[in-house]
């Protein structure tokens, strides 16, 4: 079995835009003179600032495919974070969106809507940067910020009651029947396994009056549903992976198979063990970190199963294997994927076909993606958008249809603008 030390890279540092993109007007407006006026203009004449684009900020959508998928949606001013897709098919995407693609990074609200084809731009409530939202109809829209929330109705915003903080999943699954997760944490890197690590998060349920906080019996990371049905969540207890349903009035657990002590002898990849298998051994973690519900009624799992590894002489971290669990006509089997060997935040969704879709960290600039399709998995790298590398932020499946939805970001290494966009792909 594949095993590797899990690291986590640091986020990149904030680009510093070339002086020629930046705008001569300081802040101050009150200190700004005539004689700062001419001195800016000179320096205009001396160094023209260059075009950010050669053409339209918003490229016409690529026809070539990459693995089932193709760019429905691109613009290089918007920094896209939230997606949601109601069940009458209309993609309805959230972020941000800057004034000019090489231009400061002060950032507007954007809410965008895709009907047919066609994306318009939804005028969007005072939020701070729009980092969520969910759907369960056209006339019932959340949208949610740092420490702030608003509903669409259909034809107008109005302010909401936020779930108390930024949430990091989202899902609706009626008018007046939204979850949300916040304050999750994730499975620490290199250094971070010196200390025992403790899964944590926060499930919060509006009711269609309030948000309550709702108590599964497990630390909840992922969670998923069908529109008007059981709300499923995965994540762990104690230690190990779990999984529990919520049918409306309370919550049971779910049996899942044991996973088996990955230290020392392996389990062959793709093995399956009945409930009841042999315990975990005493050193290992075990966790799921998304879950999805197919409309056939399949649902998947995945996550990481993990122990402390290094000696005094190296680095203390975490060693271990990518854990994927599937549940078919009522019965329950894990498997280890050959890929990825260990990332905490993976992401996943059904195909729409009996499949599942796994969106996973392929470096610090791309997204890798899995497909598991007829009980065979195939791997790849994600297509790339029109600057070189995309990162998918995140991922939906349209009720009952096989179109899932992905809003990616996109970058460049390169030293001319535009340096970054966001875009939505398609796949099918």
């Amino acid at each position: 079995m594949r095993t590797r030390i899990l690291r986590v890279t640091a986020a990149l540092a904030a680009m510093v835009l070339p002086a020629a993109c930046a705008s001569t007007t300081p802040r101050d407006l009150e200190t700004w003179n005539e004689t700062d006026a001419a001195a800016a203009s000179a320096a205009a004449r001396e160094r023209p600032s260059p075009s950010c684009l050669t053409g339209s900020p918003t490229p016409q959508p690529s026809p070539v495919r990459g693995g089932g998928w193709r760019v429905a949606y691109y613009d290089y001013r918007d920094r896209i974070r939230g997606l949601a897709v109601t069940r009458e098919g209309t993609v309805w995407a959230a972020g941000a969106r800057v004034p000019e693609p090489c231009g400061p990074e002060t950032k507007a609200p954007l809410v965008l809507r895709g009907d047919g084809g066609r994306w318009r731009e939804v005028p969007a409530p005072p939020l701070t940067e729009p980092r969520a939202v969910a759907a369960s109809s056209d006339r019932d829209v959340w949208l949610f910020g740092e420490n702030a929330a608003a509903r669409w109705n259909g034809r107008r915003w109005t302010a909401a009651p936020g779930p108390g903080a930024e949430p990091q999943r989202v899902h609706a699954t009626a008018s007046g029947d939204v979850w949300a997760i916040l304050n999750a944490n994730f499975l620490d890197g290199a250094g971070g396994a010196e200390g025992a690590w403790g899964s944590r998060a926060e499930l919060r349920h509006w009711d269609g009056t309030r948000w309550r906080t709702a108590r599964p019996p497990l630390v909840a990371k992922g969670l998923d549903g069908l529109p008007g049905g059981e709300v499923w969540v995965a994540g762990s207890s104690r230690g190990r992976a779990a999984v529990a349903r919520w049918n409306g009035w309370s919550w049971s657990t779910v049996p899942l198979p044991a996973v088996p002590a990955l230290h020392g002898a392996s389990a062959p990849h793709g093995a399956s063990a009945p409930h009841g298998a042999s315990a975990p051994h005493g050193g290992q973690l075990s966790e799921l970190v998304d879950l999805a519900v197919d409309e056939s009624g399949g649902v998947a799992a995945v996550g990481w199963v993990a122990w402390v590894c290094g000696t005094e002489e190296e680095d203390v971290t975490y060693c271990g294997s990518t854990l994927f669990l599937r549940r078919e006509n009522g019965r329950w089997s894990y498997s280890l994927p050959s890929e990825p060997e260990l990332d905490p935040r993976l992401r996943l969704e059904a195909d729409g076909k009996g499949g599942f879709w796994l969106f996973y960290a392929k470096n610090e600039w791309n997204t890798a993606v899995g497909h598991l399709s007829g009980g065979k998995w195939t791997y790849g790298t994600f297509p790339a958008g029109p600057l070189g590398h995309t990162r998918v932020a995140a991922v939906v499946g349209e009720p009952g249809t096989a179109r899932v939805w992905a809003a990616v970001a996109d970058d460049t290494e390169a030293e001319e603008p535009p340096y970054r966009g966001g875009g939505i792909w398609l796949g099918e």
